[in-house]
């Protein structure tokens, strides 16, 4: 889809704090992972998801530029997003979808796992 990258961008949490080099590494496996499993998606809703998408990815274009820093970036579209989630029909819908699909690609992620699965040892004493 034409604006996944951008919409599963700024719905990705910023817990845990990931390093510079591998925050874009995370960020580009996750879109991929969404992308995929979209496309692979039964024929009505990919169209369905297609349409909605598109619509909501130029939106989150249009708020997020001149954000300058990407923190600012990913509040504007949080507003954003808080303002779909009330509405009734599709685009709630699919933006729960791009929420769930982006949350789970995240957290498989190997950079994230690691980070969330660190036991830092016992120091002797």
């Amino acid at each position: 889809m034409a604006f996944d990258r951008v919409i599963v961008a700024t719905l990705i949490p910023v817990w845990p704090l990931l390093d510079a080099e591998e925050k874009p590494a995370v960020v580009s496996g996750v879109a991929q992972r969404v992308t995929w499993a979209i496309a692979h998606a039964p024929f009505h809703i990919r169209v369905a998801v297609g349409g909605v998408s598109f619509i909501i990815g130029l939106c989150v274009l249009l708020i997020s530029a001149g954000a300058g820093a990407p923190l600012a970036r990913e509040l504007r579209a949080d507003r954003f997003y808080r303002l779909l989630q009330g509405l009734p029909g599709p685009v709630s819908s699919v933006l729960r979808l791009y929420r769930s699909m982006t949350l789970l690609a995240f957290y498989e992620q190997t950079p994230v796992a690691a980070k969330l699965l660190f036991t830092p040892t016992a120091q002797k004493a």
